[in-house]
């Protein structure tokens, strides 16, 4: 407070000139800070506090005496008193709210913040008076993180369930009260993501496998799908599926029993449970084709002409009745819709080839646009049926063509084999390049052709005679020949698919033999298969013989000579296969049965 001392004359009037000093009597109750003769006091001594007007601390209850002494120029003083009754300071009072009040909090949603209102009696803001702060929620599923001042927290869950809780903050006053608010929480159920799987169904050959994954997707401001465990099952007839294994982002390996060759149904199922205990399921159908696919009919109804070309992953056909424009398809090795070329082919088409290259990406497909004759016209596409015909003429056989064989050299040319029936005015075989020269072979044997093959690096090609004897047809018009001659006449016979030299591998069937090969150029032949079926055809690739008899196909394996026998597809007869093999050394046929159907077989 704030005290003013004026000097009064026996007049009543003011006397200047005189200097007050300032004094207590109870310096624990009213001590006197400053004085000065300017209001408000700047700067005063507080030992001698001089000055008309005096500041006063008031420190405690009680009673003081603020003593005056005004001092004149003469010396003279006079003195007045100011007596303080000092009260005791009213008590402060606070209260304590939290604001929300009510707060809606989300599992996976950002945290909420409830801030600590208090309200002091005398109006400021209170919260830095208090002290001891405490934040509780009485639900576990809820989180409360304070703010470093403790004035605030923020609010979140881990919970997915429908639920309700009460968040309470405390805090001590000045005078050692204990101040407590409240704030209602709640969450809203999390619904269950969704489950999908990556395809509609899952289709694994038998001894192979395949896989499929499942995508969870959460409703908005949910994270169960990061949370959830999954649990994989068959529900089947018997146990030829079965799980490989098990993924971490979601998906399943099925395997499929090599014994099973028939077509097999079955159900997969995925059980996702999640944090909070509960869980959904989906389920998808998996079967198994058996070791054959019939692939789809040709769009032309009744085909009188169907050729077929396959390689590790693809099958090309070609349909044509001679009224229509030819169908040229591929099918994947998923046996997916068909492609075809964007170019029409004539409706005279003959017959397709693959000219395989070390790169199956190279491969070309070779198709004969019309009849036979002394020269014939070929188109040729990529693999994949993308790139546009590229037609040119080749050596034909005449009205009674034999057989042909096509290969993608390593320089990115084509070159071809022909062989036709021994006739006065056609060479028995040949070597051509598209776009080049005919190379004939030297007429060492007159015996009939049985298969020919260009060699992958362009050099030439090695012809198979019914006596045995084998021909090298060189690029540069020369020809070798290695007369030595089977025991009898071969019947079918095949040089190894991957010819590339004269120490290629060829084979030879007769009834009366079996199966006979050379082991090298120049060597006699020796059987290496003799209890053989009847056979109607015989094919060689990488490390198999492909027999076809009238009841089945027999697989020869040429390095460990164990046999395998395929049933016809659908109790039908075979007029013409092709096989190959895959990527994994399992041996593909595409076949064509006698009502026009076309069946692919995966060996297991």
């Amino acid at each position: 407070m704030m005290l003013k001392a004026t000097l009064l004359g026996a007049d009543g009037q003011e006397v200047k000139g005189a200097k007050f000093a300032w004094s207590s009597s109870n310096e624990a109750v009213a001590t006197v800070v400053s004085a000065s003769d300017l209001a408000p006091a700047a700067a005063a001594s507080v030992t001698q506090p001089v000055g008309i007007y005096a500041t006063v601390r008031l420190l405690a209850p009680g009673e003081a005496n603020v003593i005056a002494t005004a001092t004149l120029p003469d010396g003279s003083q006079a003195a007045s008193t100011t007596h303080l009754a000092v009260q005791p300071a009213a008590a402060k009072t606070y209260s304590l709210t939290l604001s929300p009040s009510t707060l809606t909090v989300n599992a996976g949603a950002a945290p909420q913040v409830v801030t600590a209102v208090v309200q002091r009696s005398d109006g400021v803001d209170g919260a830095a008076d208090l002290k001891d702060w405490s934040w509780a929620i009485d639900n576990n599923t809820f989180a409360v993180t304070p703010a470093s001042d403790s004035h605030s927290a923020q609010v979140s869950t881990t919970g997915t369930l429908a639920a309700t809780g009460q968040l309470t903050a405390c805090a001590s006053t000045p005078a050692g009260d204990r101040l407590c608010s409240n704030a209602a929480l709640t969450r809203a159920l999390v619904p269950l993501p969704s489950i999908a799987f990556s395809a509609s169904s899952l289709s694994v050959r038998p001894g192979l496998t395949g896989t499929v994954s499942v995508t969870l997707t959460d409703a908005q401001g949910a994270n169960l799908a990061g949370q959830v465990t999954l649990a994989w099952s068959i529900q089947q007839s018997g146990t030829a599926a079965s799980i490989v294994s098990v993924g971490n982002g979601g998906s399943v390996t099925i395997g499929m029993d090599a014994a099973q060759v028939t077509a097999y149904t079955a159900t997969l199922t995925v059980t996702a449970t999640y944090p909070d205990g509960r869980s959904n399921s989906s389920t998808l159908p998996l079967s198994s084709p058996g070791v054959w696919t019939r692939l789809p009919d040709a769009p032309i109804a009744s085909p009188s002409i169907i050729s077929l070309a396959i390689d590790g992953t693809r099958v090309w056909r070609l349909t044509a009745d001679g009224s229509q424009p030819a169908r040229l398809e591929r099918f994947g090795a998923a046996d997916d819709t068909a492609v075809e070329p964007g170019s029409a082919l004539p409706a005279t088409a003959q017959g397709i080839w693959l000219a395989a290259a070390a790169n199956p990406a190279n491969s070309a497909v070779m198709v004969q646009l019309g009849a036979d004759g002394s020269s014939v016209s070929f188109g040729s596409f990529d693999g994949d049926l993308a790139g546009a015909r590229a037609d040119t003429s080749l050596r034909g056989c005449g009205p009674t063509p034999t057989g042909r064989n096509f290969v993608t050299t390593t320089g990115g040319n084509i070159d071809s084999t022909g062989w036709c029936p021994n006739m006065v005015s056609w060479t028995t075989s040949w070597w051509e390049r598209v776009g080049g020269m005919m190379q004939p072979t030297g007429e060492f044997s007159d015996a009939p052709v049985l298969d020919a093959r260009p060699f992958p690096d362009g050099s030439g090609a090695m012809t198979l005679h019914n006596d045995g004897v084998n021909e090298i047809i060189q690029s540069n018009g020369m020809t070798m020949a290695y007369v030595y001659t089977a025991t009898s006449t071969l019947s079918f016979g095949a040089v190894a698919a991957n010819a590339a030299d004269q120490n290629a591998q060829v084979y030879g069937y007769a009834s009366s033999l079996g199966i006979v090969s050379r082991p090298s150029p120049g060597a006699h032949y020796a059987n290496v298969w003799s209890a053989v079926p009847s056979l109607i055809k015989l094919s060689a690739i990488p490390h198999f013989l492909v027999g076809l008899s009238a009841s089945s196909w027999t697989l020869f394996n040429t390095d460990t000579r164990a046999t395998t026998t395929i049933a016809l597809p659908a109790a039908g007869t075979p007029t013409d296969f092709v096989s190959a093999l895959d990527a994994n050394g399992k041996v593909r046929i595409a076949a064509k049965l006698v009502d026009g159907s076309v069946w692919l077989y995966q060996q297991p």
